[in-house]
């Protein structure tokens, strides 16, 4: 799938579309002064070892845009090879853009594989989350085994700014009983934002994830803002991250697609 924003008469529209695949985006109506908003769709109802899915969004200069997704994606037991997902992210001079997935949900002896590169020009601002769950507590389901490979990648021009990957093989579910790596967490999520003015948020954000009830920490550097939640249970996380949002997009409401 690749999506590109671009401006018409002050008003962000779209630019580009195509469509391959299983992969599909719908842009609903948004309500006025609201940024415009793309909604991923898997309509294969997931994935699974072997599969592909690539994804590429531009924000042209000056553009103001959030792509979300319409569900949380699952990703079954693999038989050979893991799910491998490709997620390209090109944000324009002195635009705004936000990537708000839901989350991904790894079932039992699935294997996934995503890679996700953000590029910012001068004056670009970037939100972002990605998050994991590892297994449906409220069907008594946890990812015993299997291997998850996660990085990210964000560069300012040609200058990487933030990287970071995370990677879990084999007993996944005892590494994570761990005291030093999940504490017994059964989700995790990291949330990346770049903006001038960043470290303005940092106290709120810091605020928001203590009274969340999950592990979490945030900090800031040179610009950009990094937070990580370890929780017990996807709900548990996606609370906090919730809460975490409503701070750093200053009282905006999430997409509608995250409150179905």
């Amino acid at each position: 799938m690749r999506l590109g924003f671009k401006q018409r008469d002050g008003a962000t529209v779209l630019a580009d579309l195509y469509q391959q695949g299983s992969a599909r985006v719908k842009l609903p109506r948004v309500e006025r002064g609201e940024p415009q908003t793309g909604v991923l769709i898997n309509t294969a109802g997931g994935l699974t070892g072997g599969d592909v899915q690539s994804v590429s969004v531009t924000w042209e200069r000056g553009t103001r845009a959030v792509v979300t997704s319409q569900a949380a994606e699952k990703v079954y037991r693999a038989r050979d090879g893991a799910a491998r997902v490709d997620v390209t992210l090109n944000v324009g001079q002195d635009a705004q853009a936000e990537w708000l997935p839901q989350e991904a949900i790894l079932f039992d002896r699935s294997a996934l594989t995503r890679r996700t590169i953000v590029t910012l020009a001068p004056g670009a601002c970037f939100l972002g989350v990605e998050m994991l769950v590892f297994g449906r507590a409220a069907h008594g389901e946890t990812m015993r085994q299997g291997r998850v490979r996660d990085t990210w990648l964000i560069r300012r021009g040609n200058v990487p700014i933030y990287a970071d990957v995370l990677a879990l093989d084999g007993a996944v579910a005892d590494r994570l009983d761990r005291p030093a790596l999940g504490g017994g967490a059964r989700a995790l999520a990291s949330l990346v934002m770049v903006a001038p003015d960043v470290a303005a948020l940092l106290d709120p954000a810091r605020a928001a994830l203590a009274n969340a009830g999950t592990t979490a920490a945030a900090s800031v550097l040179d610009g950009v803002l990094v937070a990580r939640v370890a929780a017990p249970d996807g709900a548990s996380l996606r609370g906090t991250i919730l809460g975490l949002l409503n701070v750093l997009r200053c009282g905006r409401p999430v997409p509608k697609v995250w409150r179905c």
